[in-house]
This record gives structure tokens, C-alpha cells and sequence, in this order.
């Protein structure tokens, strides 16, 4: 196999820049996860199949919540959830404990991935939930970006289109009278108006009224990661969500220099290299009778 030249790893990597289409689809996992339930009226602490389509494979995370989850995870049943293993066909039917949740009905059933880059929920028709309304809120969570910066944290390695990552400082504030309490936290990746990758987002725990938190994400970029991308978030507390967008650039100037190395030694040898040139006759002194050089002109006479 031949080698490939600096100026070989440079195009690759230019070419993996330009934009590409979209690879068909081969039976991957959907964009919106989904879950369905079995029809008709179910009741606390019956076991049903629940029903999975469109997921990234690995662990999900399945609950009940009252009070139609609109405070995040003080209305669900959090202690009792479900866990089940999706393939990579991004499908499964797994078995679930309707629990009761720790607040009054209206009732639904929430899953989501370990990290929360995914989530679905679905109404439940849930009876023999005995447990008191959710208390009227106090009033409304408001979170805010306080400031957002991204960084391409792979070093010296980013600078010849390796694998690294790119670190995203998030800084938020509740400044609304109630405490947010780990809101829905989604994460996607990839290059401006083709933003698809799914990035595990972190969990935000609580945030208190009045209180700023500060997060840092890592995001995963492999060798195609080369140009302009973005991150968007979105973080849903009840009744008003938050979105962001961060824009991040990576241009691979270690490959270029490269690439351009040969050319510059080429141009350096040949400005080194004498240019060829007519210097004149070799002279050599001789001892002339008449004291004249053998390089100095002799004149005849004619008489």
C-alpha cells in the first residue's frame, strides 16, 4: 500500500470540509424517539408491555409521572422506574410496573435515555392513584444564559484534524420565585442547517430561584469534524422552554502547513541553486620576454 504524501492528508481532510449528503437510511433509529402503551384504562401497579420505536441503543429509563410531569422529576415515580436495553434497531417492547407517582393524575409515561439526549412521553390513563394534587405553583421557573463560549479543547492535535473534543462553558440563572428541578436537557451536533447528532447532555439537577449554576459539556468531534458546526440546546422547565446555539470552527492549519512544506524546500533549493553564466575567458599568468600577462592584449605591427 503507498503511503499517502502531506499534501495527500491535506486534501483528505479538505475533503472531508465540504459538505456530503445524507446517507440513506439502513434502518437506523428515527430523530423523534417514541413510546406507546396498551389501549384502554390501566391501573397503578400493573405490569403492561410497553412499546419503543425510533431510539439510540443502550439503556432507557421508564417512569410514571402525575401532575402530567410539568415539574420534572418531583412529580414522578422516580424511586420505582424501569429500566430496559434498546438494540441497535432502536426497537423493544419492555415490560413496565405502572408505580404510583407521589402526586394526583393527570398521569403519563416517560422515557428517556441515562444522559436525557433522548426523550418521549405518552398520556397514561392511569386509576387508583390515591396521592394528593401537585401544590399550585408559586409561580413560574424563568432560566436565562448567562453567558455561553466554545472552545476546541483537542490541542495540538485539533490543529491536524484528530479526534478531540470541543468544551462548551453554559452558564445559566433561575430568576423566576421557584426552584427548576432537572428540567428536560436535549443536546444536537453538526454542521449549520444539518444539525443531527444526538450529544449526551448533562443532568442539571436543581436550580434554586435566584441561583446561577454553571456547566461544561464535552463534545465529541472525530477526524470528519473539520469547518463551521453548531450546538444547540434546549432545556424545558414547565411552560417555558429554553433554546441556544453555539457556532464552533475547526480548520486543520497543521495539515496545510504540511502540504505546503515540500513546496517551500523545492522553491528554497532552487533560489540556492547558481544560475548558469558566461564569466569570461580563463586567464593564466605567464612570463612574458616583454613583462606582459598572457590575459593583456598584444598588438602587431606590419611594416
Amino acid at each position: 500500500m503507498t503511503p499517502l504524501t502531506p499534501i495527500g492528508v491535506a486534501l483528505l481532510a479538505l475533503a472531508a470540509a465540504a459538505p456530503t449528503p445524507a446517507p440513506a437510511s439502513t434502518g437506523t433509529p428515527s430523530a423523534v424517539p417514541g413510546i406507546t402503551v396498551p389501549a384502554g384504562t390501566l391501573r397503578a401497579g400493573q405490569q403492561v408491555l410497553v412499546a419503543l420505536r425510533g431510539w439510540p441503543a443502550g439503556t432507557v429509563q421508564i417512569e410514571v409521572c402525575g401532575n402530567a410531569g410539568r415539574r420534572g422529576a418531583l412529580d414522578c415515580a422516580a424511586s420505582h422506574a424501569s429500566d430496559g436495553h434498546v438494540p441497535p434497531s432502536g426497537a423493544a417492547t419492555l415490560p413496565v410496573v405502572l408505580a404510583a407517582p407521589p402526586v394526583a393524575c393527570p398521569c403519563v409515561l416517560t422515557a428517556r435515555t441515562p444522559t436525557g439526549s433522548a426523550r418521549a412521553t405518552v398520556a397514561l390513563p392511569l386509576t387508583g392513584v390515591t396521592a394528593r394534587p401537585a401544590p399550585a405553583p408559586a409561580g413560574t421557573p424563568e432560566l436565562v444564559v448567562v453567558s455561553l463560549r466554545a472552545a476546541d479543547g483537542s490541542g495540538i492535535a485539533g490543529w491536524f484534524g484528530l479526534p478531540g473534543d470541543l468544551t462548551v462553558d453554559l452558564t445559566l440563572r433561575n430568576t423566576g420565585p421557584v426552584d427548576v428541578v432537572d428540567p428536560p436537557f436535549s443536546l444536537l451536533f453538526g454542521r449549520p442547517e444539518r444539525v443531527h447528532g444526538v450529544v449526551d447532555a448533562p443532568a442539571l439537577g436543581t436550580i434554586a430561584a435566584g441561583q446561577t449554576r454553571q456547566y461544561r459539556i464535552r463534545v465529541p468531534m472525530d477526524i470528519a469534524t473539520v469547518g463551521r458546526h453548531e450546538l444547540q440546546g434546549r432545556i424545558e422547565p414547565p411552560d417555558r422552554p429554553l433554546a441556544f446555539t453555539v457556532e464552533a470552527a475547526r480548520c486543520p492549519w497543521g495539515l496545510l502547513a504540511l502540504a505546503a512544506a515540500p513546496i517551500v524546500l523545492a522553491l528554497a533549493r532552487t533560489l540556492r541553486r547558481p544560475a548558469p553564466g558566461h564569466y569570461g575567458p580563463l586567464c593564466t599568468s605567464r612570463a612574458q620576454s616583454s613583462g606582459e600577462s598572457g590575459c593583456s592584449s598584444r598588438s602587431s605591427s606590419v611594416t
